[in-house]
């Protein structure tokens, strides 16, 4: 079993300091030296209601707030710098919100992983159409194939 991580009230200091500042939380658990998947493994205790070292809660509290009480110093930043220059409230509030384009391109490899994964199975269709333009013959060589697939 792996030691468990003990909260320094230094630590403690420099995550919600870090957090305070607008640190994300992976940035904000590293300079206050704890584990990412430490800090991970403790917010998804908390969250669940399965966490009972009263250090963990109240640290995870305590960050939940500075967090939020961040965003809402940033709004107000990016509502005021984007009187002057537009640029620097679009960078910071699409910085605080990750990369949209990261999430895409997951979500894309993930379709196309299914993808390949029924074209290896024989279930992939690869063109849609619709059901009526289809003769009989042809819909029952379709589910026969599919049944076929679906077997092995």
């Amino acid at each position: 079993m792996p030691r468990r991580f003990a909260i320094t009230p230094d630590k403690r200091d420099k995550l919600l300091n870090a957090l305070r500042a607008g640190a994300l939380y992976r940035d904000a658990a590293e300079a206050a030296g704890i584990p990412w998947s430490t800090w991970t493994d403790w917010s998804r205790a908390v969250k669940a209601g399965e966490c009972n070292d009263d250090d963990v809660v109240a640290l995870v509290a305590a960050a939940r707030e500075a967090y939020a009480a961040t965003n809402v110093g940033l709004t107000a930043s990016v509502a005021k710098a984007s009187q002057k220059d537009w640029r620097a409230a679009a960078w910071l509030a699409e910085h605080r919100q990750g990369a949209p384009k990261a999430a895409a391109d997951a979500r894309r490899a993930q379709h196309e992983a299914t993808i390949a994964k029924n074209r290896a199975a024989g279930t992939h269709v690869e063109t849609v159409r619709h059901v009526g333009e289809l003769a009989d013959d042809e819909l029952d060589r379709r589910i026969a194939e599919l049944e076929t697939a679906t077997r092995h």
